[in-house]
């Protein structure tokens, strides 16, 4: 991501400054590099330039604060690898499904799989959902909150229902 090493951000991003010291920034992929390091240019120009345009910030802080607890310890994990990532890298992606303990699917794709190669990110998550390993049992939801779930989104349904009607009224 970048053609500068000695450069403090990665050339192939915009650091903007939010306040602060001089890693208080938000990071974004130049719009001119954005289809080449996160989509490897698999998508048609139009899509690319919204995605570009709609891009998610990193900030220059996230990548070294520690975490206080990873779910990947306790609870089962799946991992797509995009083995065509510049932005994470394939190897590093490796390590960190590795390192969870992950049931790994690999795919030839670049980081943002899930905008290429939405087929093989739905295979893994139903490969996920049809798992019967016990311990995923430990993590799924009971049915007091299923119910509670259901009647709070019936709830706010009906609320806006009620908004909507007063409105035209």
């Amino acid at each position: 991501m970048t053609d500068d090493p000695s450069a403090p951000v990665p050339t192939a991003l915009n650091a903007v400054p939010l306040g602060g010291d001089a890693t208080d920034v938000d990071l974004y992929l130049k719009p001119e590099k954005f289809g080449d390091v996160f989509l490897r240019d698999r998508l048609g120009a139009s899509r690319t330039r919204v995605l570009a345009a709609t891009q998610r910030p990193a900030t220059a802080a996230s990548g070294n604060e520690p975490t206080q607890a990873v779910a990947w310890k306790t609870v089962p994990s799946w991992y797509l690898v995009p083995t065509d990532d510049r932005t994470i890298g394939t190897d590093n992606s490796r390590f960190m499904a590795e390192r969870a303990k992950a049931t790994t699917v690999e795919a030839d794709a670049p980081h943002a799989v899930m905008e290429t190669n939405p087929d093989d990110v739905t295979h893994l998550i139903l490969r996920a959902a049809g798992d019967s390993r016990p311990s995923l049992a430990k993590t799924g939801t009971s049915g007091r909150t299923a119910v509670l779930g259901g009647t709070a989104l019936l709830a706010v349904a009906a609320g806006t229902v009620i908004a909507i009607r007063a409105r035209r009224a």
